[in-house]
């Protein structure tokens, strides 16, 4: 009784794990990278200069060490139209290190007025961001603070490595119960 008892917990467990990756799945909010596939975006900065508002959106939602996609996209106050034919230059530089990185932003095809830079902040730590903007009748240069995290390699540093190692308990407890109960079924049927 036990062990039909425990398949259907079993079963009910698996379809449930089923639909709720697919529910995370399909209502997750997601904008379209340049040349990255999907990749979900947070606000970063955002300031009105002049007559335009810029808006500055980075991926992944929090940045740990490895590649950051900056998104910027400026838009004329006045008209509420996005600013095509700009020239956006990205600099990424350590605090207290004098290393600089650049990215120019690139125009996306799909979206106008959009602008998209993609930089590998490999140091984990506070990076100062500089972004120069300039085109026809604006210039102007904005910098931000952001605080780029260290990656999670190690055991201990956060909720998922302790969720992973869960999983994989429970898919090797899986295993053995399988083995365990075919075990037990062909010594009652060879008895």
């Amino acid at each position: 009784m036990y062990h039909l008892s425990m398949k259907k917990i079993l079963k009910i467990s698996f379809i449930l794990l089923i639909i709720f990756s697919f529910a995370n799945h399909m209502f997750q909010d997601s904008v379209a990278a340049q040349g990255e596939g999907f990749s979900q975006y947070k606000p970063f900065y955002e300031e009105s200069k002049n007559n335009f508002l810029v808006s500055i959106f980075i991926s992944p939602l929090r940045p740990v060490a490895g590649q950051q996609i900056f998104s910027i996209k400026v838009t004329d106050k006045l008209t509420n139209n996005p600013v095509e034919n700009l020239k956006i230059d990205v600099y990424a530089t350590p605090l207290f290190d004098e290393k600089k990185q650049f990215s120019p932003a690139l125009s996306s095809s799909v979206m106008p007025g959009n602008y998209q830079a993609i930089l590998r902040l490999e140091k984990h730590g506070f990076w100062v961001m500089d972004f120069e903007i300039s085109g026809d009748d604006l210039e102007f240069t904005i910098s931000e603070q952001l605080e780029v995290l260290e990656r999670n390699r190690t055991l201990g540093n956060s909720d998922f490595s302790y969720a992973f190692l869960l999983i994989q308990a429970l898919f090797f407890g899986g295993i053995i119960y399988i083995l365990i109960s075919a075990r037990k079924r062909r010594n009652r049927i060879n008895n």
